[in-house]
């Protein structure tokens, strides 16, 4: 497993593993305090930036309230040139294409009209263009043509339910939304946003395939323990928007990949799992969050009973995972409506306020364990780190009846325990990790 280390003069903040790539922050305090997002939290402040990927238009000023389906910003976006080996098409290798074509580079084309032709009654042969859009380039030497499908139209949603802070020039916005905020293990799927529906009374409730139905047609599922490959394919068939559950099993979304065709985008097997960077739009209409990892998990209690208190409300999932080189997990943003959530506590968002303490409850990071829920036994003395002057800061975690020996980047805090000494605990056995 890969070592992290944070050096000596590091602040607290430092020590926290970074969501690389997720546009979710904590909004900063008017003092310009920076803010860290917990793994749980509720009746925060949350800024949401949402970017357009090339130059485009914006359609919302600051100060301006969107729903989740505004359409803040929009573009064309360039399509992809796709090449063709037109010579060999033609049966014509050794014949210039411009004798052939009939359009010159740059042109413009339309679907189903004749590009090329042979003469010949019998053995004429011709190309017709496969979409609108522009002849590219030409290449004599090769007998091959590109052709460049013309510029699609995208809108940009603002994802959350909030308002416009601030604008970003020709690109987008962000939008500032008072939430409750949850992150996953792992999950895939791009952004979504819908009502939430529970389908569990209990966190070691399963979803069971029969229970998907079209009343649950576009609607975001919240499970309890774990789902099936048969759910995840049901889900999918009756349009479902995504799943949140507590675990999975391994060969069950194996199962579910090679339904969908997708296996390859994985390396299977709890120890070597790799998420893809993206795995939205058409390749995975359904968005699936696992909150606990692998296995047959029951959901923490605390983050069932937050999303259970808004059945029927509207809120925004994102499955999109990195488990390296960028690190980024799933998602769950829960607009605040009510009055009594609004005058709700926020939970704390300093930088020493996410770092684990004895009697701390923390989700387990790293690969061998991901996704597995413990709690803090003490905190050993920190780790000399692979280069002068840094040091890594050690938690000792008791994880079914196992005692582990984590660092700090490879543990998040679930919910604060006491400050103090260590806790008592039955007999274990204990394993550094290293």
């Amino acid at each position: 497993m890969t070592m992290y280390s944070d050096s000596v003069t590091s602040s607290p903040g430092s020590i926290l593993r970074q969501q690389v790539g997720s546009g979710v922050t904590a909004t900063p305090t008017t003092l310009g305090n920076a803010q860290y997002l917990p793994a749980l939290a509720q009746n925060i402040s949350l800024t949401v930036e949402r970017r357009l990927p090339a130059l485009g238009e914006l359609t919302v000023t600051p100060g301006q309230r969107v729903e989740s389906d505004s359409v803040i910003a929009r573009t064309l976006l360039p399509g992809r040139p796709r090449v063709y080996n037109l010579a060999e098409l033609l049966g014509q290798p050794t014949t210039p294409l411009s004798k052939l074509l009939k359009k010159e580079a740059g042109n413009k084309i339309s679907r189903g009209e004749i590009l090329a032709a042979t003469k010949g009654v019998l053995s004429g042969r011709q190309f017709k263009a496969p979409f609108d859009g522009t002849l590219g380039a030409i290449d004599e030497a090769s007998g091959y043509i590109s052709l460049i499908p013309q510029p699609q139209p995208f809108n940009l949603e603002a994802f959350v339910r909030g308002t416009i802070s601030s604008t970003i020039p020709s690109y987008g916005a962000t939008v500032q939304v008072q939430a409750n905020y949850a992150r996953g293990a792992f999950g895939f799927g791009g952004e979504q946003h819908g009502v939430l529906r529970v389908m569990a009374t209990r966190p070691a409730d399963p979803i069971d395939p029969g229970v998907i139905d079209p009343r649950t047609t576009f609607f975001i599922l919240l499970g309890g323990s774990y789902v099936t490959a048969e759910t995840l394919r049901r889900a999918v068939e009756l349009k479902v928007r995504g799943i949140i559950t507590g675990s999975i099993r391994e060969e069950e979304l194996t199962k579910f990949l090679e339904y969908r065709h997708r296996e390859a985008l994985y390396r299977v097997g709890q120890h070597a799992w790799r998420f893809p960077a993206d795995l939205s739009g058409q390749d995975s209409p359904l968005t699936l969050i696992v909150t606990e990892g692998f296995g047959l998990r029951p959901m923490a209690s605390r983050l069932f009973e937050m999303l259970v208190a808004h059945d029927g409300q509207e809120l925004s999932i994102n499955g999109m995972t990195r488990l390296r080189r960028g690190f980024q997990r799933p998602e769950i943003i829960v607009p605040v409506i009510t009055t009594a959530e609004v005058n709700r506590a926020s939970t704390p968002l300093g930088a020493s306020d996410q770092l684990p303490r004895p009697g701390s409850s923390v989700r387990l990071l790293n690969p061998t364990y991901l996704g597995a829920v413990g709690t803090v036994v003490s905190l050993p003395p920190t780790r000399r780190g692979t280069r002068p002057g840094q040091l890594d800061r050690l938690a000792e975690v008791e994880v079914s009846n196992t005692r582990l020996v984590l660092p700090f980047a490879d543990i998040e805090v679930l919910e604060q325990g006491n400050s103090g000494g260590s806790v008592p605990s039955s007999t274990t056995t204990s394993r550094t990790i290293v």
